[in-house]
């Protein structure tokens, strides 16, 4: 909760001690104007130092303050603004902690002195505090308007004050707060949660949706009742979760691709005015961010806002009167409630904005050849390789895992091991259960005359391909079908019992290219061209996550390519069950003499690692 006065009043509630008859007491102004002293307390999570001020970049900052003389309770005043751009981005939120305990948190709307009480038990006498900002609500403003800033942009810092309570007429008078700005007195947030978990709340949009949920400004149906955003803003309301807790909204959206006129999208999600995710799209997705509490009052309303930057003027290719710029179709909106026990995945924001910052990363056998490798896991690990693999089980989204386990010598069985797995399709597969895999009625086999030629099967209900590993077109056909169907419906079992259980560390990659039709291809062209794939999001990857976790305490672990200085093999802990893997090169041969699966070795081995860690999964695990 928070309290909003006027900067030249005192807030209505003081703290407590403020009514000691003291005197004296260490009163500290942490001054970030250029020629100031900031730069010595500034920790990490800060941008370069400009005339009279300092923003903080991504989801966090820090700032360690000198030991205090005497454990008494303190007052933090933090002077900052963040960025505005009328009409669409208005607000953020901070959240304050003292040595990793929480003090402040609130809703923020310009120029704000932000004033946290720090209860005398979090300040030892003769040792530093540690403070933390949380700016979930960063922005990087080229997505949202046409500047070039590209840095994930939070707060605009002018100073920061420490001092003892009955100094607070002092500190006013030596820190002069600006015409504008706004007092707010924070209170530490509160814990409790009465949301049922795995609540989800669904909103369709499109014309021929049977709940249809209104829109409101900036969006055009197309002849197919397609909800387009066609505007640079775009809004809309949804009913606010009726209980309090944490919450995360899944964005089902597919982005407007004209080939060398509009690659990708860059989209803004904005809540209450503030932004909550920012992306660059160029495939239908599913993006899951999260719903801060500072932005919504249970019961209440949702005011979604989207800044569509690179929308296409459409208008001249049908005349109309009044310019439109089609930009991406929403077709749905969930609202997730998250159990209190992975509340703490609603704190990350991971987009294309800002990454998360690991918890922890492993980095070993990076400079073992891939024949040296399995030798040197066993001798520093004591698990053979082939048991390391086994550990794992492959989502797709094609054949890539599945041939490493097997050129690093485990071969076994899996739903999806030597299947094309697009990730909006294993996502609409796993809320049915893959139930169409074990019923022959949707289940086709066709020849596909490749090199080899290979039986496929596929379930067109979820876009799915299974390599059936049968290469003779004289078999007979009828036979193959009935064994190929019955092995699909006994690995989807299997699937199911082992995400029962919670055994598997589940992979998946985004390594296919993408396919796009040409209408008119040339004579010798082919009927499409192909698109490098777009790296996984962290975003991306939690609607898969939470579906995985609604059957037991399984672990995703997801691979992009190597990137910002990763090395190929290193795997990072996101969040308790989350990890990334970075690769080189996602191709992996059939050919067994071929040997292309090193970095792949080397990711399962740094997972397989931290999968042992206390901090890898919501519960600890055996150590093989």
């Amino acid at each position: 909760m928070t309290l909003t006065v006027a900067s030249q009043q005192q807030p209505a509630a003081v703290h407590p001690a403020a009514t000691e008859f003291r005197r004296g007491g260490q009163l500290l102004i942490v001054d970030f104007q250029q020629h100031g002293n900031s730069a010595a307390y500034r920790t990490f999570g800060w941008s370069g130092q400009e005339d009279t001020y300092v923003w903080t970049v991504g989801g966090s900052s820090g700032l360690r303050l000198p030991p205090a003389a005497e454990a008494f309770p303190l007052v933090l005043d933090i002077d900052f603004s963040i960025c505005v751009i009328q009409p669409l981005l208005t607000a953020a939120v901070v959240r304050v902690f003292a040595n990793g305990h929480p003090i402040g948190a609130a809703r923020v709307t310009g120029h704000t002195r932000l004033r946290c009480a720090i209860p005398a038990a979090l300040v030892s006498a003769g040792e530093p505090i540690e403070l933390r900002l949380l700016h979930p609500c960063f922005v990087r403003t080229d997505f949202i308007d046409f500047g070039v800033d590209d840095r994930p942009l939070a707060l605009c810092v002018y100073a920061v004050c420490v001092y003892p309570p009955w100094l607070m007429s002092a500190a006013a008078q030596l820190l002069p707060s600006a015409p504008d700005c706004v007092l707010i007195q924070a209170t530490a947030p509160s814990a409790v949660s009465t949301a049922k978990a795995g609540e989800r709340f669904v909103y369709r949009f499109g014309m021929t949706a049977p709940d249809r949920h209104p829109l409101r400004n900036g969006w055009r149906f197309d002849h197919e009742g397609n909800a387009w955003a066609n505007a640079r803003a775009c809004y809309l309301e949804l009913p606010a979760p009726p209980q309090p807790g944490r919450y995360v909204a899944r964005f089902d959206i597919h982005p407007m691709f004209i080939r060398h006129v509009s690659p990708n999208q860059r989209i803004s999600i904005l809540l209450a005015g503030a932004v909550i995710g920012q992306f660059s799209v160029g495939i239908e997705t599913s993006l899951s961010v999260s719903l801060p509490p500072e932005l919504f009052e249970p019961g209440q309303v949702l005011q979604f806002g989207f800044a569509a930057l690179d929308g296409v003027p459409m208008h001249g290719f049908d005349s109309a009167q009044t310019p439109f710029f089609l930009s991406f179709i929403l077709d749905a909106i969930e609202i997730r409630s998250l159990p209190l026990g992975r509340s703490g995945l609603a704190d990350l924001r991971s987009d294309d904005a800002a990454l998360s910052p690991p918890v922890a990363t492993s980095e070993r056998f990076l400079e073992h050849p891939v024949d040296d490798l399995p030798d040197a896991a066993k001798d520093a690990l004591g698990v053979d390789m082939a048991e390391i693999l086994r550990q794992f089980e492959s989502l797709g989204d094609n054949c890539s895992f599945g041939l490493a386990q097997r050129k690093g010598g485990c071969d076994v069985l899996g739903l999806l091991r030597f299947a094309n797995t697009p990730l909006p399709k294993l996502l609409t597969a796993l809320e049915d259960e893959f139930l169409a895999a074990s019923d022959q009625a949707q289940i086709t086999m066709r020849w596909v005359p490749s090199d080899p030629g290979e039986f496929v099967l596929s379930v067109e209900r979820y876009g799915i391909r299974w390599h059936s590993n049968v290469f003779d077109v004289s078999a007979d056909q009828s036979t193959i079908f009935a064994q190929q169907t019955m092995r699909l419906s006994y690995l989807r079992r299997k699937f199911y019992e082992g995400l029962n259980a919670g055994r598997k560390i589940f992979v998946i990659s985004r390594a296919e290219p993408k396919k796009n039709p040409i209408p008119i291809p040339d004579a010798d062209e082919l009927p499409y061209w192909e698109a490098a794939p777009e790296s996984l999001r962290l975003a991306e990857l939690l609607p898969l996550f939470l579906k995985l976790n609604d059957y037991g305490t399984n672990t995703v672990l997801y691979l992009t390519r190597c990137a910002n200085g990763r090395r190929s093999g290193t795997v990072e802990l996101i969040a308790p069950g989350i990890m990334r893997g970075y690769v080189d090169d996602f191709v992996i041969t059939p050919d067994a003499d071929t040997k292309d699966h090193a970095a792949w070795l080397r990711v399962a081995v740094n997972a397989w690692l931290l999968h042992q860690g206390p901090n890898a999964s919501f519960r600890n695990k055996p150590a093989s």
